[in-house]
């Protein structure tokens, strides 16, 4: 709607307000570019774009408030109280109010704010409301019934509506009412103030209803993902090189017509002597060529003409005007070209005589890529930036505000900690929970994220100040991702397909936070990886006794004991294949296995009766609870006076084991399993290497080394003469 210029003046008279020639960034506190200014209160559209030290997530056309979006103008100036008072709590004005927030409102949580105020306002006019006077209550109940159901384009009924939206939809009304005393033009009518007719149940903070990624999610996205960073994002950014040059080449003056009919023919017979096809028209220059009067059944309609005058070197500024119109310059070599394309053919210009790479499934070499357009060159970068992404986030949590703050020098250089032990730090901001603008930290990943950091950095370009684009919409460049990976060219390299599955960076970053805290002394490593200890409120995850603490913990608790009960399962049917576990512990767990068989074997009603995994689990599962994982050895929990390392340690608490003095070959709740022996056969193989690097001098290192790998090697010996070992009964078969 066009509202006059002096209707919106004499609504927006300021002689009244408490805000009238406030400079909006002096009021909220916020840094003006050098050179900019700040806003006025007395203007109507607010451009915020010159603070400095928004955070890069948050998009230019959502840092400007633009109140003319409401349809009385009478409001504009209530609008404009509103959200300035929201954002600066400390106002003289505003402090002394009794129901006034006393913390200030982010840019963001505004402009969210003036839209839903903007919603309201205009559906009042849309019921003949010009005052805020006339606002009753059965107005707010009709809004919110309103909004609490979404419609589609034709006005059909889609869904009802979240809880968060229909509270919104109830708050922002009210919120008028807090502030009722600043409006110089408009407000409710005396001691209204409208109030919740019906129960909104929303969970806030205290659950977490972002749900991890399936298995059969997690492995095709990040094999794919990993095999783009690794094996074919290399050949890209030398393609993505090749191609800026080959662009930013000068194009040569036009020749005579003699010159030019010589170096074209000369191109053509060299590519009838190399076998070399010629360039096809891209896609994007089908449509002018058909402009020009191309006939498409015409032998050359997809050579592209444009291409063989570039390569011959007789072009001039602008080859493409000259020799694309049918009988145009090219016509005195018509005949040599048509036989050149019979021998030759045409083909795309990019990615020819691709190196061979691995397939992704080991089935074979193929070229990394076959040959593309100017514009599937672009969208392959598109798709390995956006394997980057995936990457990065999957292995350190980061949240998209911190994705985007990602500078070109984020990767710090690596940190050697011990012996082939090598530490990798991210740099980028924290702005969840900070001060505008957030504050620069660290996050440890793996190597496989530092190496996705290092190749966006190159796929970004020389004068990118960040690694990936402001505008970062992953909904939209996971589609293409997930569509190549499905496609043609992802079936060729041997990848799996990645099924339909919601996927976005708050799932990639719950399934972190669910897989680390499964370890032990998991939940303190997936604080300090999420960043939740210096933002306490994080997510709800820390300090919130009852809240989502808890429901993190009962998550954590239910996947580690469905886990144990697994793991317990496997136990049981090695036993029952001739498997025995080994270690210290191992007779008491066989003796425990042996009772669970007679027990199934009574329960038989006929021979032969094989019991399924559930039915053992239910016999199992006491014994799986008290089960608890190392490193090297399984603990079964179960008496705390056999518990060495409480022992050795004289630990008052004695609710779990210390894994950090564990010694499994001594201690006799221990059983060693055969997905141990690799860690105790690396052991006695890294012992024996020390041994051989020490001096003689050394007797009494020497002497220890020489223990441990005795010891390592009788562990091993004793896990390989247990999985021969066949018992007596039924073993070989489940019961």
């Amino acid at each position: 709607m066009t509202v006059p210029a002096e209707t919106a003046e004499r609504a927006d008279q300021p002689g009244g307000s408490v805000f009238a020639g406030a400079v909006i960034c002096e009021v909220i506190r916020l840094p003006v570019r050098l050179g900019c200014h700040s806003p006025v209160f007395e203007q109507n559209v607010w451009d915020l774009t010159v603070v400095d030290g928004i955070p890069r997530f948050f998009s230019p056309s959502r840092r400007i408030l633009d109140f003319t979006k409401i349809r009385n103008p009478r409001w504009w100036p209530v609008a404009k109280e509103y959200l300035l008072a929201l954002m600066a709590p400390e106002h003289e004005q505003v402090s002394v109010l009794p129901d006034a927030y006393r913390l200030p409102k982010t840019l963001p949580t505004c402009q969210q704010r003036l839209e839903w105020l903007t919603s309201w306002m205009n559906w009042l006019t849309e019921q003949g409301v010009t005052l805020l006077s006339e606002v009753t209550q059965e107005h707010c109940d009709r809004f919110l019934q309103h909004r609490s159901t979404i419609y589609d384009r034709d006005g059909s009924f889609l869904r009802e509506a979240g809880d968060d939206t229909r509270m919104m939809a109830a708050l922002v009304p009210r919120e008028l009412a807090y502030y009722g005393e600043l409006f110089s033009v408009d407000r409710y009518r005396g001691g209204f103030c409208p109030r919740a007719t019906t129960v909104i149940r929303t969970q806030g903070n205290t659950e977490n209803k972002t749900q991890p990624a399936r298995a059969e999610l997690q492995q095709p996205l990040l094999a794919a993902a990993l095999f783009l960073v690794q094996k074919v994002a290399p050949h890209v950014i030398a393609l993505q090189r090749e191609v800026e040059r080959h662009r930013a080449a000068p194009r040569v003056p036009a020749m005579p017509p003699a010159e030019r009919e010589a170096a074209l023919a000369r191109t053509l017979r060299q590519h009838a002597r190399t076998g070399e096809p010629l360039v096809q028209t891209p896609p994007d220059d089908v449509g002018y060529k058909i402009y020009k009067g191309w006939d498409p059944a015409d032998p050359l309609f997809h050579v592209s003409l444009k291409a063989l005058v570039r390569e011959s070197g007789t072009g001039g500024s602008d080859p493409r005007c000259h020799w694309v119109e049918p009988g145009g310059r090219w016509e005195p070599i018509r005949p040599l070209l048509e036989q050149t394309l019979a021998q030759v053919g045409v083909a795309p210009f990019w990615g020819r005589h691709a190196a061979l790479i691995g397939r992704a499934d080991g089935d074979g070499q193929v070229p990394w890529t076959l040959p593309v357009f100017y514009a599937d060159v672009k969208a392959l970068i598109g798709v390995v930036r956006t394997a980057c992404m995936i990457v990065i986030s999957a292995l350190s949590g980061m949240r998209h505000s911190e994705l985007v703050e990602l500078p070109e020098d984020c990767r710090k250089p690596p940190q050697q900690i011990g012996p082939s032990r090598v530490r990798h730090r991210l740099k980028s901001k924290l702005i969840k929970g900070q001060k505008l603008g957030g504050v620069w930290d660290e996050w440890v990943v793996a190597t496989e994220a530092y190496d996705a950091a290092g190749v966006a950095r190159q796929l970004a370009g020389p004068d990118a100040p960040h690694l990936f684009p402001q505008t970062l919409n992953f909904a939209g460049r996971y589609g293409r991702f997930r569509e190549w990976v499905n496609g043609e060219e992802g079936t060729r390299l041997g990848l799996s397909p990645i099924p339909p599955d919601p996927l976005n960076l708050r799932i990639l970053r719950r399934t972190l936070a669910v897989e680390i805290a499964h370890r032990p002394g998991g939940l303190l490593a997936a604080k300090i990886q999420l960043k939740h200890l210096s933002v306490v409120t994080t997510e709800g995850y820390a300090n919130r006794p009852g809240g989502a603490q808890a429901k993190f913990l009962a998550e954590v608790g239910e996947a580690e004991h469905n886990r144990n009960l697994t793991l317990t399962l496997q136990a049981f049917r090695d036993f029952q294949a001739g498997r025995q576990p080994a270690g210290p512990g191992a007779r008491d767990l066989v003796g425990f296995f042996k009772s669970v068989e007679n027990e199934l074997l009574k329960g038989a009603a006929a021979p032969q009766v094989k019991h399924g995994d559930q039915e053992v689990i239910n016999l199992l599962s006491q014994r799986a609870g008290t089960l608890h994982l190392s490193i090297a050895n399984y603990c079964w929990f179960i008496d705390l006076d056999k518990a060495l390392c409480l022992k050795l340690a004289q630990a008052k608490d004695r609710s779990r084991p210390l894994a950090g003095m564990c010694d499994s070959a001594r201690c006799p709740q221990a059983t060693h399993h055969p997905c141990h022996r690799p860690v105790w056969a690396s052991a006695a193989a890294s012992s024996r290497t020390f041994i051989g690097k020490i001096g003689r001098s050394q007797k009494a290192e020497k002497a220890r080394l020489t223990a441990e790998a005795e010891r390592a090697d009788h562990v091993v010996a004793a896990i390989e003469a247990a999985l021969t070992t066949v018992t007596g009964g039924a073993h070989g078969q489940d019961q």
